[in-house]
């Protein structure tokens, strides 16, 4: 049997879970990066998180065109030049034939099945610009 409290704080969280689900608007980010260049995501990515060999490049070169828009001086006070990228994974695994105990103290063959999200990769981007080749 639960406790009134539990119960109170479980439904609390389901509350605000179905709140947050329900009520939450479409999100629409735009990198600084497409932001300070004016580029569309397009620009960079065949689809997300997958980058075509513009971006690829762009990348590799610390984010910087090679342009006057690399220089310091040209950042804008409009936001905080603060960006994340998070890489989710699924993966599945099945082995067959894998010898299992059983209750009764013999062994079986089944296939075992693992799956799940992994989040493979966490970039958190920020400052910029702060001179030339170095960002």
């Amino acid at each position: 049997m639960t406790s009134p409290r539990r119960s109170l704080a479980g439904g609390s969280l389901l509350f605000v879970l179905a709140f947050l689900v329900f009520c939450s608007q479409p999100l629409h980010a735009i990198p600084a990066f497409a932001r300070k260049y004016g580029l569309p995501c397009s620009a960079c990515h065949e689809a997300w998180p997958k980058l075509n060999s513009f971006g690829q490049k762009f990348k590799d070169e610390g984010y910087q065109l090679g342009n006057e828009k690399d220089a310091p001086i040209y950042q804008q006070p409009t936001y905080w030049p603060v960006a994340m990228r998070i890489t989710p994974h699924w993966h599945f695994e099945s082995a067959g034939r894998t010898p299992i105990d059983t209750a009764a103290g013999g062994t079986v063959e089944q296939t075992l099945n693992t799956h799940g999200f992994d989040l493979t990769g966490i970039d958190i981007l920020t400052g910029g610009t702060l001179a030339k080749n170095i960002s």
